[in-house]
């Protein structure tokens, strides 16, 4: 039986946004050019600043707004808006995520499924966002943040 109903997960929860600087590193920035892109998740990356990581940094949230004003002699913003609870939707990079299992940064914007180690399984440890929907079509996916 079909439903007059669509399930759409992105956003929900969300609030309320929180407000970071943005890192100033070469290529861990985040530019409203990314926004446009979804290449929105971050990590934590000094004392209330936010950035793309490293490939393997652990998932904080989702940069949902950059500012129009810049940190002095740069093009980079100075503030942005990070969804850091709810329902997130994130482009994945390789391996298709899998439902119930973990995401964690990619370094440049996007998640990729949690690596094992000797002591956490396959799909990452909670502390990272848990995959709740996939779309292979767009390679995206929904992520609880918790």
């Amino acid at each position: 039986m079909s439903s007059q109903f669509n399930i759409d997960n992105s956003g929900i929860g969300g609030t309320p946004f929180l407000t970071f600087s943005v890192d100033t590193s070469a290529t861990k920035d985040f530019t409203q050019t990314d926004i446009d892109n979804n290449l929105t998740a971050c990590v934590i990356s000094a004392n209330n600043e936010v950035g793309m990581g490293i490939d393997g940094g652990k998932l904080f949230g989702k940069v949902v707004w950059v500012s129009q004003e810049l940190v002095s002699g740069t093009t980079v913003p100075a503030l942005c808006a990070v969804q850091a609870r709810g329902v997130a939707r994130f482009k994945y990079v390789a391996t298709t995520p899998v439902i119930n299992q973990m995401v964690e940064c990619d370094g440049a914007g996007k998640v990729k499924q949690a690596i094992a180690d000797a002591d956490i399984a396959a799909g990452g440890h909670l502390m990272r966002g848990q995959v709740i929907a996939v779309d292979v079509t767009n390679s995206t996916c929904d992520v609880w943040l918790g």
